[in-house]
């Protein structure tokens, strides 16, 4: 079986670059802020597009590649400022989110295995509980404002996609990376929750730390926890 532990040059890079997007953000540095930022997804595709290369595209890394791709995209979307461009952002990212989703699916095809009924039940209702409390908790912020009103039934998907992402990552359980991935779509939805939390029902210091980090160490966990399946494919010689 390959290895998929990624180097130590690539790992520093990626804090590097995640550190000096958020200083750049924090600090109002638009060089190192619009810089940055792209460079966060585009260092994990390269490196996804480099060890699948070698090896061949599958199903599932094809899905994940899109997902990538479309959160290059929204992260390039929503940093620019100047124009509100929320909307289309987490359009992007709820794009991002059934790409993911597909992938999981397919991964756990690509096994030969099957979505257990008791143990999809079980997540579904832990993922289920929190979109609940979430959106209850949320709804007062958009109630009667003409210009958040708009927002809310997208948001809703959004959650729900989201969640059905963090839904099927658990379902893989038994593959390889299987830590990685959960703890990926976990340090994911916290991410989009203190993003939501910010923007929507109490702005917090320190908003873009949290969201940052844990958002970069969420796509970090899920590339290289999907890449340690692929590699456990890989016959050996």
């Amino acid at each position: 079986m390959m290895t998929i532990k990624p180097t130590r040059p690539f790992t520093l890079t990626f804090i590097a670059i995640t550190l000096l997007e958020m200083l750049g953000d924090s600090f109002h540095i638009r060089v190192l802020h619009y810089g940055c930022k792209p460079l966060i997804m585009a260092l994990l595709m390269l490196y996804v597009w480099q060890f699948c290369r070698a090896i061949g595209f599958v199903s599932y890394t094809r899905w994940l590649f899109m997902g990538m791709a479309f959160a290059l995209l929204g992260d390039v979307l929503l940093m620019i400022r100047e124009v509100d461009l929320f909307t289309p952002g987490l359009g992007a990212f709820l794009l991002m989110q059934l790409c993911y989703s597909v992938a999981f699916l397919k991964s756990i095809q690509t096994a030969g295995q099957k979505i257990m009924g008791r143990w999809f039940a079980k997540s579904a209702i832990f993922f289920g509980l929190y979109l609940v409390i979430f959106l209850v908790l949320l709804r007062p912020a958009f109630a009667g404002k003409p210009t958040l009103e708009i927002l809310w039934w997208p948001v809703v998907l959004y959650a729900i996609c989201l969640n059905t992402m963090g839904i099927l990552a658990t379902q893989r359980l038994g593959l390889p990376g299987y830590n990685q991935v959960v703890l990926g779509a976990l340090l994911f939805i916290l991410s989009d929750s203190a993003i939501a939390v910010n923007k929507f029902l109490h702005p917090f210091a320190g908003s873009t730390w949290v969201v940052m980090t844990t958002y970069a160490m969420a796509q970090y966990l899920i590339m290289i926890g999907m890449m340690q399946q692929v590699a456990s494919q890989v016959p050996e010689t």
